[in-house]
């Protein structure tokens, strides 16, 4: 089984069991997801639910490598998508207590299983990120609604970098809600699946981090649209900034261009709106080439050398890329 559910002690207990393959999620484990969720809802006997993952990761995310190579089964792409976002949505509704354990890799489709519910526990070895840029794509599951909410463009940081943040980060931005040691990871399940109380930790935030350290200036480069955030970069000759433009020119040029107007429109809307808006943005990114492309290149062969086309930032033609952004098939209707 690539999910397995257990009722004990008033607790509903999902674990994502696909270990080799980081507990990627995949269309079959996010529908019975869907259809356990539901049923928990409505079940008084059920109090809560904890979500892990087997093995030494939670999720490395929606398991993106299975849309490449069925890229021309009907309509697997739409399904696929609608599937995991509507999940994501009924997380955020659900009624219960609903904590997730971070340990190890918390990627991508990882976070939009985790971060609409009540308690995210981080521990030192949690390596957190939105990486979708290096494969075509744009951070997605309502990253745009989380990202946008950040403080001092953090979220644009985040996603177009697919920076990796760790414990002290997750913490001082409140992606995590709490810490643990890993060596208390079975006394913290097992006390709340049998009281339903959470082991909190105390945990003193290192601000002597690379993102705490340079958060001002983050605020300053990530401000604008790309073209600003590119100028700033290019323009403030740091040694942090010249490391962020390194990273920004191997990604993905029509997926940065994409992602920073999603993140900045964002502002001020509704994870249902941000949902409705990725949902029709996703079903015009999975069929660019830059999408098969970046797939191949990092998840199948990992060569790490795809070939974006366009080619390079200054090559986008923004008209294109508010076309992107046009409803052209049916909503989420969440």
């Amino acid at each position: 089984m690539e999910i397995i559910f257990l009722e004990k002690n008033n607790t509903g207990i999902i674990t994502l069991n696909r270990p080799k393959a980081l507990n990627a999620l995949n269309i079959d484990m996010a529908k019975i997801f869907s259809e356990k969720l539901q049923e928990w809802n409505e079940n008084v006997n059920i109090k809560r639910v904890l979500l892990i993952g087997e093995g030494k990761h939670f999720c490395a995310g929606g398991d993106v490598k299975s849309l490449y190579l069925t890229k021309n089964e009907n309509n697997f792409k739409e399904e696929f998508f609608r599937i995991e976002y509507k999940l994501n949505y009924l997380i955020s509704q659900f009624k219960k207590e609903y904590l997730s354990i971070w340990n190890g890799v918390v990627m991508g489709g990882g976070v939009g299983l985790s971060i609409y519910g009540d308690h995210r526990m981080a521990t030192d070895n949690t390596k957190f990120a939105m990486p979708e840029t290096s494969i075509g794509f744009f951070p997605d599951v309502g990253a745009s609604y989380f990202l946008s909410n950040l403080p001092k463009n953090v979220g644009k940081f985040i996603g177009l970098t697919g920076q990796i943040l760790e414990v002290n980060d997750l913490i001082y931005l409140g992606l995590a809600t709490d810490y643990f040691k890993i060596e208390n990871l079975e006394l913290l399940k097992n006390n709340y699946i049998n009281s339903g109380e959470l082991i909190r930790e105390n945990f003193e935030v290192n601000n002597d981090t690379e993102l705490i350290k340079n958060i001002e200036l983050i605020n300053l480069m990530f401000e604008g649209n790309l073209n600003e955030i590119i100028s700033n970069l290019e323009n403030n000759k740091s040694q942090f900034s010249s490391k962020i433009l390194d990273i920004i020119y191997k990604k993905c040029p029509m997926s940065l261009y994409v992602s920073t107007k999603l993140i900045n429109d964002a502002k001020g809307k509704s994870l249902k709106e941000c949902l409705e808006i990725e949902y029709q943005l996703s079903q015009k990114l999975v069929y660019r080439t830059d999408f098969d492309n970046g797939v191949n290149s990092v998840l199948v062969t990992k060569d790490h050398n795809p070939q974006w086309s366009p080619a390079k930032i200054d090559q986008i033609n923004t008209e294109e890329l508010n076309k992107y952004f046009e409803t052209h098939t049916k909503k989420l209707y969440l």
